[in-house]
């Protein structure tokens, strides 16, 4: 049952990728994915996660999932607080501790509430944010700050410092990750 829940969010992943230029020149999809089973393990913004309507697939899809995912959470309450925490969480879809196995690539779905402001923060590991539903606004040295809605992306270089702030609403993305340090954690700040 879990299993099919959870290609149901995988292959909504794939049609946003599919749909999407800049995810496509970012990396090939994966080809050699294992479903693994993982304990679910819920963060306080499920809640607001399975309350939140939007009428993208991937958005229903995550819905449905959230009650059984794998959550996780990078920060600490020293770190950001305990109203993000409160706020925030990821699921790795794909990855090498995903719900399905790869080593070719991580892909994370992941929620950020309303008013929510996400620290500057850094990784080797290059990115790509593509927004499924709702906005917030992208901000990433070197570049200027830009409010960013559904199906638009903003990518992050190796190292590059970045932040996002939500002002209309919540926001729900879904975020790949290619290269060196793909196993480490963001660090927060900008150097």
């Amino acid at each position: 049952m879990s299993q099919a829940i959870f290609e149901n969010v995988l292959a909504a992943s794939k049609a946003v990728y599919d749909h999407t230029p800049l995810l496509q020149s970012f990396g090939m999809w994966p080809q050699n994915m294992t479903f693994q089973s993982k304990p679910a393990t819920p963060v306080p913004a499920v809640r607001q996660i399975k309350a939140w309507h939007d009428p993208h697939p991937l958005h229903i899809a995550t819905q449905e999932a959230a009650a059984i995912a794998n959550w996780k959470q990078t920060y600490t309450e020293e770190e950001v607080g305990f109203g993000f925490l409160q706020d925030y969480g990821y699921i790795e879809l794909f990855g090498p501790d995903g719900h399905f196995y790869t080593t070719e690539m991580r892909g994370y779905i992941a929620y950020w509430g309303r008013g929510l402001y996400y620290p500057w923060h850094h990784h080797e590991a290059e990115e790509i944010y593509c927004v499924v539903s709702g906005s917030g606004m992208f901000e990433a040295h070197g570049t200027e700050p830009k409010m960013l809605g559904s199906g638009a992306c903003q990518f992050h270089a190796s190292n590059q410092p970045h932040a996002l702030t939500m002002k209309d609403g919540p926001i729900l993305a879904l975020v790949l990750w290619r290269g060196k340090g793909m196993a480490d954690l963001p660090l927060m700040g900008t150097a």
